[in-house]
């Protein structure tokens, strides 16, 4: 990173020499560790080879290439994502949109540790969801500020190689993908252009060319220029690059579920050079052909004339890295540290002398970092720091708990960190002297207990230290850096530019140590750590962050009532959760429309320590409504101050804790449905999803159905069961007991089916035949045309009349996973399409079973009911009201033709539709 551009930090104490990478995050990968660790830190100092890959979203990424080149060939790897997955589905939580945005790039860096990812990158477009076209995507991101984050990282990282995973084509399968590809392919001639998106230039970064360019999805039968096959065995590793890569990539959990798929033997890739500006072979076999990646080489890279006296510079340091592979032992790692301290040594000189051509001097940066991360790794240093309340007793005795549990801090909070740097090889270091570095440029933490610096660390010889740490009153909140008004958003705003294209904010407080090996200073970083508890399992262990005091939680979001109910009253519930470690006394107020009433007009609380959460509902009276939206705020006031945000704790195993903050600002929409009486409505929750919070705002008696209930328990009374999305994929029970479902549904009962993916099988578990392929379609336009194919269907009648117009105002997609193929007892009630897609009409499909009804409905329910979409509303309405339309326990058919319950067909009996033969 050019000068301009560093991190602006405020350095307590300590300047900044070496930067190290040991840090407490969670999930570190065991070939990480130990020997076989610091074996790969070495491998990474006798190249100057470096690539960055671009992909479209979390899990594109060709990870066991990126295994290869990173853990095998020791090149610098990074990996530019544009987006962070925000549209997909949640396997494992409720989170959906922004929240599992931070979801999944959580998942992905844990990924990368596996892949052995240097940087990792994000865009700051969205994911808006399927796209099965290019133009749809540069209409939604805009081409040049898709172009202006690659170009941006690009120049930021400086890669001699970059691969493209996409082509820009038809074949990626995915508008955003093509996106990617094509637009990777721009970037690589625009990014050496200083006269290409200058205020780049002009806030510090400077233009870089890129030697090679290749792109990835190339098959054997094609024009291809290099094969690599990281199907090959690494015994430093235990596996081959392609398997330890699926074992990472098994942490996206919440796309994969978890599944870990070990890839055996040989996994050839295919690659096509695009663009090089050096001469390579026509056929290569390695990315690198034709650069020259030694050390030694850097000017020669760089296609520089190298100045007098630079050669002899870089071949001390070649030198010194070669001495540090000739003492390495696996059996004592640190026996390589005093090669590796001259290699540093050496860097720096060079780094003194020819630094001052900004190129160079990138290089040479890089390299004095490495080399500090390897002496970490060969000395096996480990640096902790952990907060913990103020007057801690160090504990002692055999049985060492190590610090205390403890919440996030809150700004003017004093509390204690203790620091524990471990020297565990077998040489003596001198040092170490203890600093901090905040990330807060608003605002001064006041830092006390430093101290002298130690004498030595001798082997395993912990060296304990407890710094006092006192919050402004202004400190910063840990939030994204990152955030959108509206999910219709389709790019991000960035609240700070100097953390633009990171995953994730910095950490606000890390504490530094400086130690010295055989005279050569060295110094590494952590980030100020706290423990949650996670009883009977221990704690988890997340990076510090600063919360506000009390925070506020509006739910739900987006209240709907009816407009035409006789009274038009609504209940909205606050949760107020205070991070204060003493107590606190306030008073809970909603701000309404005039001439509304709220009941009670205010309630006080009252709190005695962090963590405590309470409860409270307000009544609303609505004089009159349209069909608007009206806004509700909640605030707090407590001890001169007004509190009225709040934040969800996303927090999901081994990954780290992160807040998502919104205002306590809810809306109240007036919607034209009407729903028969006293509905009881079941519920089978699939991944995670508002939509019970949507049946019960229309004035359904909602019950969330357990695996007893769908064993044992009695489904009659229950007007409609309702099976959640992707339920099928998550409820094994479901599958266990679906013949109890039916069995509901042949006695009078109303089943809706909500959209699964393949793991749901028609013939096993609805009615009558059908298809649902893993290929299955879907309309992700939210403004696709619709057919509506039977308008007299009682369905489409009865309570609401649906229109065409009931589709307008959709959020992000129509539906997903649509049924291929049906038999003719089910009926296709409406269809709707792509722009060059077919019409597609297995998206809702009713049939009668017995005396009741079975519906598939995969359109987005729950991703319009959170949003108040009213005609998504008017249609759930229909659809539960099924079995209301006559009297108790005599189910008049709703269809449009009468049938009987014959039995199932064969499935060379279905009818087919048509597909998008692009897909």
């Amino acid at each position: 990173m050019t000068k301009g551009l560093r991190r602006h930090v405020r350095v307590v104490v300590l300047a900044c020499l070496a930067t190290g990478s040991v840090g407490g995050r969670p999930q570190m990968p065991p070939q990480d560790m130990g020997a076989a660790g610091a074996w790969q830190k070495l491998l990474k100092l006798r190249t100057t080879a470096s690539v960055m890959h671009t992909t479209a979203h979390p899990d594109d990424e060709h990870g066991g290439v990126l295994t290869m080149l990173s853990r095998g060939q020791g090149a610098r790897v990074a990996l530019l994502t544009l987006t962070r997955g925000e549209s997909g589905d949640n396997a494992i939580g409720s989170e959906l949109f922004d929240g599992l945005g931070l979801i999944r790039t959580e998942e992905l860096l844990v990924a990368d540790r596996y892949y052995g990812v240097d940087r990792q990158y994000f865009g700051t477009v969205i994911d808006y969801g399927f796209s099965k076209r290019l133009d749809e995507a540069l209409e939604k991101w805009g081409k040049q500020h898709v172009l202006r984050d690659i170009v941006g990282v690009i120049r930021t990282e400086r890669p001699i190689v970059l691969i493209s995973r996409f082509q820009g084509n038809q074949r990626d399968g995915h508008g955003n993908h093509a996106a990617a590809g094509l637009l990777t392919q721009e970037a690589f001639k625009m990014a050496g252009d200083p006269a290409v998106f200058p205020e780049q230039i002009a806030a510090g970064l400077r233009p870089w060319q890129p030697l090679k360019l290749y792109m990835g999805g190339v098959r054997e039968s094609e024009n291809w220029t290099i094969k690599v096959d990281p199907g090959e065995y690494d015994p430093i590793l235990g596996d081959s690059y392609q398997s330890f890569a699926r074992l990472g990539l098994s942490f996206q959990r919440s796309q994969n579920g978890g599944r870990f798929s070990p890839q055996p033997g040989p996994s050839v890739s295919y690659y096509k050079r695009l663009q090089s500006l050096v001469d390579a072979p026509a056929k290569e076999t390695t990315f690198f052909d034709g650069i020259d990646t030694n050390v030694t080489g850097v000017y020669r890279a760089l296609r520089k004339s190298a100045p007098g006296g630079a050669e002899g510079l870089l071949t001390a340091i070649d030198r010194e890295i070669q001495a540090a592979f000739d003492t390495f032992k696996f059996s004592d790692p640190s026996a390589a540290a005093p090669a590796l301290a001259r290699a540093l040594a050496a860097t720096r000189a060079a780094l003194a002398q020819l630094g001052s051509d900004p190129d160079v001097g990138f290089v040479l940066d890089l390299k004095e970092r490495q080399i500090a991360d390897a002496i970490h790794a060969v000395l096996g240093i480990s640096l902790t720091a952990t907060a913990q309340p103020a007057g801690t007793p160090e504990a002692t005795g055999p049985f060492n708990a190590g610090p205390p549990a403890m919440p996030a801090v809150v700004p003017g909070q004093s509390f204690e960190v203790r620091t524990v740097f471990t020297n565990r090889g077998r040489l003596e270091i001198k040092g170490p002297r203890f600093g901090v570095e905040t990330h807060d440029i608003k605002s001064d933490w006041a830092i006390t207990g430093l101290g002298a610096p130690s004498e030595a660390a001798a082997p395993n010889r912990p060296i304990v230290r407890k710094l006092g740490v006192t919050l402004p009153e202004n400190a910063t909140l840990t939030r994204p850096h990152f955030s959108r008004a509206s999910i219709q958003e389709s790019r991000y705003i960035v609240a700070d530019e100097r953390q633009r294209y990171r995953p994730s904010s910095e950490s606000p407080l890390d504490v530094l140590a400086r130690y010295e090996v055989n005279g050569v200073p060295v110094e590494i970083r952590s980030p100020v750590t706290r423990l949650d508890a996670n009883l009977p399992y221990g704690y988890n262990t997340s990076v510090l962050a600063v919360v506000p005091a009390i925070a506020l939680t509006l739910t739900p979001a987006t209240a709907i009532t009816r407009l035409g109910a006789p009274t038009k009253r609504i209940r909205l519930s606050v949760e107020v959760l205070h991070n204060r470690g003493e107590k606190s006394d306030g008073t809970l107020t909603l701000k309404v429309p005039v001439g509304w009433k709220v009941t009670p007009a205010s309630q006080p609380f009252h709190f005695s320590r962090a963590g405590e959460r309470a409860l409270y509902a307000f009544d609303i009276g609505i004089p009159s409504l349209e069909n608007q939206e009206y806004r509700i705020e909640a605030v707090a006031s407590s001890g001169g101050r007004e509190y009225r945000e709040g934040y969800t704790t996303i927090r999901h195993r081994d990954l780290e804790t992160r807040y998502l903050y919104r205002d306590a600002v809810g809306s109240v929409r007036g919607i034209d449905v009407k729903i028969a009486p006293g509905l009881k409505v079941g519920y089978v929750m699939g991944v995670g999803d508002d939509v019970p919070s949507g049946l019960a705002q229309i004035g359904a008696d909602v019950t969330l159905l357990s695996e007893e209930d769908l064993a044992t328990g009695n489904l009659s009374p229950f007007d409609t069961i309702m099976t959640g999305t992707r339920a099928y994929a998550v409820r094994e029970d479901l599958k266990t007991y679906n013949r109890r479902l039916l069995e509901y549904v042949k006695g009078g009962g109303n089943l809706i089916v909500l959209y699964n993916t393949q793991e749901f099988v028609p013939n096993l578990y609805a009615p009558y035949p059908a298809k649902l392929t893993a290929g299955a379609e879907e309309v992700s336009e939210e403004d696709s045309p619709v057919e509506i194919l039977a308008p007299n269907d009682r369905v489409l009648t009865t309570p609401n009349r649906i229109t065409k117009a009931d589709f307008d105002n959709w959020v992000e997609q129509r539906g997903s996973k649509f049924w291929d193929e049906w038999d003719p007892q089910y009926t296709p009630l409406i269809a709707t399409w792509d722009k060059g897609q077919p019409p597609q009409k297995g998206g809702w499909l009713h049939a009668r079973y017995g005396k009741g009804h079975y519906t598939y409905f995969a359109y987005a329910f729950h991703r319009q009911l959170p949003y108040g979409v009213a005609g998504a509303y008017r249609l759930l309405a229909n659809l539960l009201s099924l079995n209301q339309a006559t009297e108790k326990h005599g189910r008049t058919q709703i269809g449009a033709r009468k049938t009987s319950e014959a039995g199932q067909r064969p499935a060379d009996q279905l009818t087919s539709v048509p597909t998008n033969s692009a897909r």
